[in-house]
């Protein structure tokens, strides 16, 4: 595979050149923004590494600054086979769906000029996923690829490249994330994890 950022270059310049970001590319312009809705609907998941990512927005209030939306990025459990969580879902969700087999290492923010903003980490009740230690993503993070998954190929091949690109910084901001909820699962217990004022654990520059 190409070195990541000459790919990253690559993907963002046939953007420009196509004058559309990322984001149109997954949210349909025939149909009103749906707020917390899923973008594509079921997630997109590559079919053979089983990495999965959907984009969302929350209310207005409730972004950061300049934020139209963002990724959610995500491993299978399977390649966790093994590893102790810090904390998994139950059988069903609270909406009564079934529990998906996930684990979140990062969310990649999308400014409403459709540039990218900054990576962030979410607590546990954010994305109900089975949530790992740092270390254990660190050592699986590279297998992240959406090769072959539906939807626009530039897309999937993008968000692929980036977190190829970024895998350090995103291994130093799960690495804070868990320094960060460990602190405070001493001062509240296990409660941490659903506890709904601790949503964003650590943020990272999206800088080039």
């Amino acid at each position: 595979m190409k070195n990541a950022l000459q790919k990253l270059f690559e993907l963002t310049s046939q953007i420009a050149r196509e004058g559309v970001s990322l984001v149109p590319r997954v949210v349909p312009a025939d149909a009103p923004f749906v707020q917390y809705q899923h973008y594509p609907k079921g997630d997109c998941i590559a079919p053979v590494s089983k990495s999965r990512w959907f984009y969302h927005a929350h209310k207005p209030e409730e972004r950061e600054a300049g934020e139209h939306g963002h990724f959610h990025l995500f491993m299978p459990l399977a390649l966790f086979d093994g590893v102790e969580p810090y904390y998994q879902p139950p059988a069903k969700l609270p909406n009564g769906k079934k529990t998906q087999g996930v684990v979140h290492f990062g969310a990649l923010s999308f400014g409403i000029d459709g540039m990218p903003m900054s990576w962030f980490t979410t607590n546990y009740w954010v994305t109900y996923e089975y949530m790992m230690p740092a270390e254990a993503i660190a050592s699986r993070l590279r297998r992240f690829d959406m090769t072959g998954a539906p939807g626009d190929p530039l897309v999937n091949d993008w968000l692929t490249a980036a977190v190829q690109q970024f895998h350090d910084p995103i291994i130093d901001m799960v690495r804070e994330r868990d320094e960060l909820l460990m602190a405070k699962k001493r001062e509240l217990g296990s409660a941490v994890f659903e506890n709904k004022r601790v949503e964003i654990l650590s943020r990272q520059p999206f800088d080039l």
